[in-house]
């Protein structure tokens, strides 16, 4: 019987519930009537979450002109749903720091994870999208499904290593092939099991390979450009170093000039530079 990235999400106690903060952070984000004083209640609850956004939002990754002192500040300057996505992919980040590395270097990992955050936020800016932050976290998350595989089925993640090594061009036609499916769809799994923003789910399933869609979102174009771009300019690396083709539908559906790519990769190299640091010391 083939197996099904859902069941085995729905399968795993570790996996099925998100953690309680997450919880709260959707649950007063999705609420018409929640005020900004509101969302940042939730988020001084937990000191270390709190910690973190200041640091992040006083960082060079935003270069704010003065410092951003309390979390009620951040909330009224970047925007509730600006800051919920950045307080999410901490959370989730943080949920899979414990994981045992087996075959992984946790440090590469996060180094291509975040690189692929910077990229597709950038892209997005030069994309006119309202929140870029929501890139941003598409990027954090795109290859959890990496970790879920190494966590939760270290014998499936095994039979995918040898499967890669002895002649699978991509990590993901490995995963195909001893699996049935990949971790861009385990990862889309947890996203839904979790109850993610939609366009989460959608994003990482497709990360690959958008032109499976029939009419591809751009958020799912976006993740994908930035994950190639990031791949080309070797920064980190999640198992897979090989840079695969970009598709001219997706880079029609992104609808930006060939000519902003070199600006692109310099604006995205310069700010994981500045991040790298933070992101991956904590």
């Amino acid at each position: 019987m083939p197996l099904n990235p859902y069941d085995l999400v729905k399968g795993s106690p570790k996996l099925s519930s998100p953690p309680e903060i997450i919880l709260k952070i959707n649950e007063v984000v999705d609420d018409p009537e929640s005020t900004f004083e509101e969302i940042a209640q939730v988020i001084k609850a937990d000191t270390s979450l709190s910690a973190q956004l200041l640091k992040m939002v006083n960082s060079a990754f935003f270069n704010f002109p003065s410092r951003i002192d309390s979390i009620s500040h951040a909330v009224s300057v970047i925007g509730m749903q600006q800051l919920k996505d950045l307080a999410l992919s901490i959370c989730i980040v943080g949920s899979f720091g414990k994981i045992s590395p087996g075959k992984v270097d946790m440090r590469k990992f996060w180094g291509h994870s975040l690189g692929c955050a910077v990229a597709a936020r950038v892209i997005a800016i030069h994309c006119r999208e309202s929140n870029p932050e929501q890139f941003y976290l598409a990027g954090i998350l795109h290859d959890i499904g990496r970790l879920i595989l190494f966590n939760n089925f270290p014998d499936l993640a095994a039979e995918v290593e040898e499967c890669h090594e002895v002649g699978a061009n991509f990590l993901y036609e490995a995963e195909r092939a001893v699996l049935g499916f990949t971790h861009s769809e385990l990862g889309a799994a947890l996203a839904r099991a979790w109850n993610l923003p939609s366009f989460l789910e959608e994003a990482i399933a497709c990360h690959h390979d958008p032109s499976q869609m029939q009419y591809p979102s751009l958020e799912c174009a976006v993740l994908n450009v930035a994950d190639i771009m990031v791949k080309a300019m070797e920064l980190g690396c999640s198992g897979d170093p090989c840079v695969p083709p970009l598709s001219p539908k997706t880079w029609e559906t992104i609808g930006i000039s060939a000519a902003l790519v070199p600006p692109i990769w310099k604006q995205a190299k310069r700010q994981y530079e500045k991040t790298a640091g933070f992101f991956l010391l904590n």
